[in-house]
């Protein structure tokens, strides 16, 4: 499967659906051609120090490996935002979770997410209270 490389392909996607799994997010959107599917990868510095992410990366990268053509959906991009669970679920819970969550992320009943509505920012609560300073 090709890999997703510039930021705007990123955006792009993380306007599609959204499905949360136990170990990644997984972020789709469908596409006009009819090119193979495309994946994407992002860890946070949040998971840890540049080892932990890069092992995480490489053990997604693994499980995309292991799925078939017919587990693809074709014609849409993916990016997997990745958990600091990843490393520790089991790798074939890790690829049976890649596989639900791919085919259900392009299914419009498939709630978004829990994201404030009409993209609402969340205020701080300085601004809420009503007080100045």
């Amino acid at each position: 499967m090709k890999t997703l490389k510039k930021r705007s392909e990123f955006l792009a996607v993380a306007k599609g659906g959204r499905l949360g799994r136990r170990a990644f997010v997984v972020q789709g959107l469908k596409r006009e051609s009819a090119d193979p599917a495309r994946v994407g990868y992002t860890v946070t510095k949040k998971t840890g120090n540049s080892v932990m992410r890069s092992r995480i990366k490489r053990r997604l990268r693994a499980a995309v490996a292991e799925l078939t053509e017919a587990d693809i959906p074709q014609s849409a991009d993916f990016v997997l935002v990745a958990r600091d669970s990843a490393l520790t679920l089991p790798f074939p819970k890790l690829v049976a979770d890649l596989k639900s969550g791919l085919t259900q992320v392009l299914d419009p009943d498939t709630p978004r997410g829990r994201g404030n509505r009409n993209g609402a920012r969340r205020q701080n609560k300085r601004h809420r209270a009503g007080k100045q300073g």
